[in-house]
């Protein structure tokens, strides 16, 4: 018989690793997962819960003390006279405990993303059944519970000692089924969390027997008939999809099977093992005015900087731009003869199409499908799938096409995605020393090919400058470090308050030259100066030769994520220290393993996994808190992993956009902290919107390979290079110091800004 839980989600970005370890205590086990403003009253949830054998109320951000503004109907659970076994995490456990008389205050040292011992002090109710006297978990909260001791209501039932207190970390309500943990069970570096869950569904089976509220409930069904049976689906199921999770494109049966109306045209030859390959070939298209988008790597490691991708528009190419300012998605060829860039924002603003320009009213929620439902008709699964790309979307999604986010409706027109659906490519693997021409329902380019077999013949070293031209001079507006303590101060406060556990603070620097200067000529002094596993190279001349709308350079160290048809792989990057004469990969790691840079990583990588479990049934963290190498710095690197995407509903696609904007800069929870971030923090430091920084880069091959970068140390233009930005920060935490984040956030914004110092 199936056992029912109600998952009740305080938005917070650990919510699908609890639900995933409930779920792993049986395959019996159902669990419906709702917000906790689902409802706006208990009265209308009420009725849904003689469904349920259980409720689990997790964790998230706010304070109990603040009433349904933070808990939603939380509290109204422990009011009601029909009594269900529930357990409550973190936040779930505050609230449980303040319903029933305790006080919930300010931690004096607040704990997130840090391992303790968690003593057990009494045993004898069966919630910590084949526990030892102490074991490890993970603490994520700046509030804790205070019970009065001469209270019997609440029973103490595990602690932990911190700074030489006590700190109830576990109790159950007297003569109630509803017990609470303050740790974390469900982090990756948490001790037996799944023998706590498993304990609690045997408690909560016990009472259900004992009381006789399941037979209760399951003969009312039979009495009732199938009529009412029906009805306690039909309500079951509305209840699972108070939450969207459709798939962006539906996987048909119609499609399985079907063979795709797609020729995928592959050649091949030997090369040497070597990285300026990519770039001379690069050099030679710029010098015959061939367009290009680059994906190189600069440095070649194990498992990132393997493959470059060279990805060539032509008259036939597709590009999708989306402006969330105005909700509109215009869609066209690649430089059009009879369009101007004055037409095409004509058209834009007016939002009328016509025979070359589509321009479709539709936020960005719409722009996925329009992406989707493109790819759907030209998708090749089986075809070529150990290339990385064969053909497809390359291209930029910036910050704001992420979930939470808002667009600045006062700053100037500006696109939050530009991507381009390509047909011929040149893909460079690295380690394998090959390269291979790809054509795409189309014969590959001769005037290409022939351009390859120049370069090869030649095998020129680059003779690229290390220097930008001289005589330019170059205005630099640099965050303000006033402005940033004021930020840093308002973070510590929301991170106290327990907002939030960590906030990825950021800052936008302004570089205006007094002439303007070629992108490719900035990228060959860049490029040289900061190499990196996920370079790239976009400029957006979609429309006009020269005339671009969205510019971006980028040396970036971080893969943001990597995709099949059936296994995705995230890489988070927290924790940074710079290189120096004094400093080698000894001392970096011991630094990078401290609480501060470890909690950093860890919160991150809990969010991650979370993301992952809400769309597929199996993720694995393959590796926890690498230190790797970078030519300006030493980073504390993770890798997630998800399994099974094949024989899912959902398409690497929708693991993109249900995992946008990146977690490792937002913090989290997400949604909240990406909230604080737009509407209180970083409008302090001069913008409330971020553009293309923290967004991604990279592509959707039509064999549903992918692969995204996310954009940081990069700069990048939207007016033609008459100006460059540059985004740097880095993630605040309680253990964080304003002048160790402004110096790290320096060591950051340096890696790109160097090729403007003269």
């Amino acid at each position: 018989m199936t056992f029912s839980v109600l998952f009740v989600d305080s938005y917070d970005s650990f919510t699908y690793n609890v639900v995933e370890l409930i779920k792993e205590q049986g395959q019996d086990i159902e669990v419906i997962t709702i917000h906790n403003d689902t409802f706006q009253s208990y009265n209308e949830l009420k009725p849904f819960l003689r469904l349920f054998d259980a409720i689990v109320i997790g964790p998230g951000p706010g304070n109990p003390v603040n009433g349904p503004t933070d808990i939603g109907i939380i509290a109204s659970l422990f009011n009601d006279s029909d009594v269900i076994p529930i357990l409550g995490i973190c936040l779930g456990f505050q609230v449980m405990c303040h319903a029933n008389g305790a006080s919930v205050e300010q931690l004096g040292n607040v704990r997130h993303g840090q391992v303790f011992q968690v003593n057990v002090t009494d045993n004898s109710i069966g919630l910590y059944n084949g526990y030892p006297i102490a074991f490890n978990s993970v603490r994520y909260h700046s509030l804790h519970v205070i019970a009065d001791p001469n209270s019997s209501t609440i029973i103490p039932l595990s602690e932990t000692i911190d700074d030489g207190k006590k700190v109830l970390m576990g109790g159950r309500i007297s003569g109630k089924p509803w017990y609470g943990v303050q740790y974390h069970p469900e982090s990756c570096c948490s001790e037996l969390g799944g023998k706590l869950i498993a304990n609690f569904i045997e408690l909560a089976k016990d009472y259900n027997e004992t009381t006789g509220r399941k037979s209760n409930i399951i003969s009312k069904i039979y009495e009732n008939g199938i009529g009412q049976q029906n009805t306690d689906i039909d309500n079951m199921t509305t209840l699972s999809r108070k939450i969207d999770r459709d798939p962006i494109v539906p996987k048909t049966s119609a499609n399985e099977g079907k063979e795709p109306d797609i020729d995928v045209e592959v050649h091949s030859m030997d090369i040497t093992n070597e990285t300026d390959l990519t770039l001379q070939l690069c050099e030679s298209f710029e010098q015959n005015n061939l367009p290009f988008f680059l994906m190189a790597s600069s440095t070649i490691n194990a498992n990132r900087g393997e493959i470059s991708i060279i990805a060539l528009p032509n008259s036939k190419s597709k590009v999708f731009t989306h402006y969330s300012q105005l909700n509109k998605t215009t869609i066209h060829d690649w430089r059009p003869k009879s369009l101007t860039v004055e037409k095409y924002y004509e058209n834009l603003i007016s939002g009328q199409s016509d025979s070359i320009t589509t321009v479709l009213s539709e936020d960005r929620n719409r722009f996925w499908g329009t992406i989707g439902s493109f790819m759907n008709d030209k998708s090749c699964p089986d075809q070529w799938p150990e290339l990385s790309f064969i053909g497809g979307f390359v291209g930029i999604l910036g910050y704001e096409m992420g979930q939470f986010t808002s667009p600045d409706l006062e700053d100037q027109l500006k696109p939050d995605a530009k991507l381009c659906f390509v047909d011929n490519t040149i893909l460079i693997h690295h380690t394998k020393g090959k390269l291979y021409t790809v054509g795409l329902n189309t014969n590959f380019s001769a005037e290409v090919t022939k351009l390859i077999n120049i370069v090869l013949s030649t095998k020129r070293n680059l003779d690229w400058p290390m220097e930008l031209p001289k005589g330019i001079t170059y205005g630099i507006t640099l965050p303000s470090q006033e402005a940033y303590k004021k930020a840093f101060g308002l973070s510590q406060k929301y991170l106290h308050q327990g907002d939030s556990y960590e906030i990825c603070l950021t800052s936008q620097t302004k570089i205006e030259p007094s002439e303007v200067i070629s992108p490719w000529r900035i990228f060959q002094t860049l490029i040289q100066k900061n190499p990196a596993p996920f370079s790239s190279f976009f400029q957006f001349d979609d429309i006009e030769q020269n005339k671009f709308d969205l510019c971006l350079i980028s040396t970036s160290p971080e893969r943001f994520l990597k995709y099949t048809n059936d296994t995705c792989e995230l890489r988070p990057i927290k924790g940074t220290v710079k290189k120096g004469p004094d400093m080698d990969l000894e001392k970096a790691t011991c630094i990078l393993k401290t609480p501060k840079e470890f909690g950093e990583n860890l919160m991150i990588l809990d969010l991650i996994r979370n993301d992952l479990y809400e769309l597929l049934p199996k993720v694995t963290v393959d590796e926890i808190m690498s230190v790797e190498e970078y030519k300006t710095v030493y980073q504390l690197v993770s890798v997630v992993r998800g399994h099974h995407l094949k024989d899912s509903k959902y398409s690497g696609l929708d693991v993109l956009k249900h995992s946008l904007p990146p977690g490792s800069m937002t913090g989290a929870p997400k949604k909240k902290t990406v909230e604080l971030l737009q509407a209180q923090i970083e409008p302090l430091l001069g913008s409330s919107t971020r553009g293309v920084y923290s967004g991604v880069t990279g592509y959707w091959s039509a064999n549903m390979n992918g692969d995204w970068s996310v954009n940081i140390r990069c700069m990048y233009s939207y007016d033609q290079g008459n100006s460059w930005q540059i985004g740097a920060g880095g993630a605040v935490t309680v253990l964080s110091t304003c002048d160790g984040e402004w110096e790290e956030m320096f060591t950051k914004l340096e890696s790109a800004l160097q090729v403007f110092k003269t």
